[in-house]
């Protein structure tokens, strides 16, 4: 208190008050106490439950800060019908001692129900694998040209195989199975192939911004990925022909059904991308993930990928959910080398676990399993997609580009920290009851200095009186 609030106490103990003086007074102190603890409990709350906000970012981020997005196309549940192969059956032999050549209704049945031979629970993952590696289109026969141009520079790009929800698909910049998955995560041998990653990491992007880096990015707006897809696959289509779905992504994440664009033949396409980029300051790495709201790569674990970001966690999720309820994971979720692989007894059970994590997701209940909450450095591809008469036969062209080469950012920052608590608590109670640090400095002092003085002051009195009167 300050020394009128001192005076006020004096005052209100004196004994030349009268009982109705003490009475406002003391009513007085009970409002200024109960306005005081009523405003720091509010204080208090919000430095605990909200100490960060997203706000518009003061400087923009250039489009060579971030990378390029994973590039994955994906020709939908499309097989290689002359490819020669030989179902297993149940004992793990090949139904005929020769090649065949498979009739297209089996390569389908076979992809889409994950068995051969009528309704099962399981099936071994290795014939699996084989069937995808020796019946799925490459990416050579899907991908006819493809190339980054660099200002003047035009440089060849390469895809890779990997396994999705629709099929065998072919990706680019995408990390490798070494960057991207954990030793114990389960792939076929050649999927995921990818260069390793360089100077780059998921919550700073890129150390030397001037060096050669892997995921690449683009430099500028006339920088642009172009890849020609051929239109007139000759091969069987197990649902919609002659159709490609393309998943736009980042490189640290395995592509997800709700970021794709249908692509059509006979039609040339531009994909204009547009970064929604939020970054995270330093300042928030002391507080719980909690209450920021969100993690940072390296603050939760995963158990099948190297790197945390929110798709990452809730497929990782889906898929030990999926395992736990129904005893096997469909093949292209994330699961070690001893999993079951579903078999076409389980599709109900499958469809059921995506229902309740779809209802957790929600927000309709807690999610107390996964509890995925967003990145606090991200990266999110939308776009806006062109498309026109196609000038070539028996071929699409997709060409795709920032639509911007500077980008607007969200920054995740230190709304409420110690300082600020402190203040405000402060300001509350210099408001209500004239507080300050040397209030506190006058209350120690006449609580412990002044009766000590009182009490060892007389007592030495005494001492002193009775030395003299010898």
């Amino acid at each position: 208190m300050s020394n009128s609030s001192i005076h006020g106490l004096r005052y209100l103990v004196g004994n030349k008050t009268t009982v109705l003086e003490k009475i406002v007074w003391f009513v007085l102190l009970l409002v200024s106490i109960y306005m005081c603890s009523l405003w720091i409990i509010s204080a208090w709350q919000a430095w605990e439950e909200n100490p960060a906000f997203i706000g518009v970012g003061q400087a923009p981020v250039r489009a060579w800060e971030i990378p390029f997005p994973a590039v994955t196309v994906c020709p939908i549940y499309r097989y290689n019908q002359y490819s020669e192969y030989r179902f297993p059956n149940i004992e793990g032999e090949s139904t005929t001692n020769e090649s065949v050549v498979l009739e297209p209704s089996d390569k389908c049945d076979y992809f889409k129900n994950n068995d051969k031979y009528g309704d099962t629970d399981f099936f071994e993952g290795e014939p699996w694998e084989k069937f995808l590696t020796e019946t799925a289109l490459s990416p050579n026969q899907v991908i006819l040209k493809s190339f980054l141009t660099d200002g003047n520079d035009t440089t060849d790009i390469s895809f890779s195989s990997i396994q999705t929800q629709w099929g065998v698909c072919h990706t680019f910049n995408s990390l490798d199975k070494a960057d991207l998955f954990r030793d114990l995560t389960h792939t076929p041998e050649s999927f995921w192939k990818q260069r390793t990653i360089s100077y780059w990491t998921f919550d700073k992007n890129y150390y030397k911004k001037n060096e050669a880096v892997y995921p690449q990015r683009l430099k500028n707006m006339i920088d642009n990925v172009v890849v020609h897809l051929e239109s007139t696959l000759g091969y069987v289509a197990c649902f919609t022909p002659n159709e490609y779905y393309i998943s736009l992504h980042h490189p640290g994440e395995s592509p997800t059904l709700g970021h794709t664009i249908t692509i059509k033949p006979e039609k040339d396409y531009n994909i204009w991308i547009k970064p929604e980029i939020t970054i995270a300051s330093e300042r928030l790495k002391p507080y719980s993930p909690s209450r920021k709201k969100c993690f940072f790569s390296d603050e939760r674990y995963l158990q099948f990928y190297k790197i945390y970001t929110e798709d990452n966690c809730k497929l990782e999720c889906l898929a030990n959910y999926t395992l736990t309820v129904c005893g096997c994971v469909p093949a292209y979720f994330p699961h070690n080398k001893t999993t079951k692989l579903c078999g076409r007894n389980r599709s109900g059970c499958l469809q059921k676990s995506e229902r309740v994590m779809a209802h957790l997701e929600s927000g309709l209940t807690q999610d107390p399993v996964c509890n995925c909450l967003p990145s606090c450095n991200s990266v999110i591809y939308t776009w806006e997609v062109d498309s026109k008469e196609s000038e070539y036969q028996h071929r699409i062209v997709v060409t795709l580009q920032y639509k911007n080469v500077k980008f607007n950012v969200l920054e995740r920052n230190e709304l409420f920290g110690d300082v600020n608590f402190w203040s405000s608590c402060g300001g509350i109670l210099g408001l209500f009851a004239g507080f300050s640090v040397l209030s506190l400095a006058e209350i120690f002092y006449y609580l412990v200095f002044r009766w000590m003085n009182n009490l060892f002051g007389n007592l030495w009195e005494k001492l002193h009186r009775l030395y003299l009167s010898f």
